[in-house]
């Protein structure tokens, strides 16, 4: 497995830890853009995706072509009171999630980075694809995260 690959996606429950220790906790339920989540919200996802996203890896390796199941996001926040859920619970959940993602990962041979899942409308992508992909949700996430950041930190007079 690409160290550098390894590294970053490492690096992300580092990053939410960090930036959740200069989180106001009274703005944790604020929701800067409607049809985001809220910073509460953001880090009980990334934990409950992270199972996802190791599901979804091992069940490619292990049959490769296999359909994976649909992922909806809002669904799964309503389903699990993402908006209830304890933030720093949450950002360690997610920490060992990753942790087992990447112990995985690093005994998955090349050749296995290119077996393939299917999404349900069809779609087949590579293992080494989606694993790039969670690194794009991550970033996405973290760039949410710093966004309600930016927010406070330009409301303090």
């Amino acid at each position: 497995m690409n160290e550098s690959l390894i590294r970053a996606l490492a690096s992300a429950p580092h990053i939410v830890e960090r930036l959740l220790r200069v989180f106001p906790h009274d703005r944790l339920d604020d929701r800067i853009e409607a049809d985001r989540f809220t910073a509460r919200e953001v880090i009980a996802h990334l934990a409950d995706y992270e199972q996802v996203v190791l599901d979804r890896i091992r069940a490619a390796n292990e049959k490769p072509g296999r359909e994976v199941p649909f992922y909806n996001p809002d669904q799964r926040a309503a389903d699990h009171h993402f908006d209830k859920k304890e933030v720093f619970h949450e950002a360690e959940v997610f920490e060992s999630r990753r942790g087992m993602t990447i112990d995985y990962l690093r005994d998955m041979t090349p050749e296995d980075m290119k077996k393939t899942m299917k999404r349900p409308d069809g779609v087949e992508f590579e293992i080494g694809e989606y694993v790039q992909y969670t690194l794009m949700h991550d970033l996405e996430h973290l760039e949410q995260l710093s966004a309600y950041l930016a927010t406070e930190v330009a409301t303090i007079s």
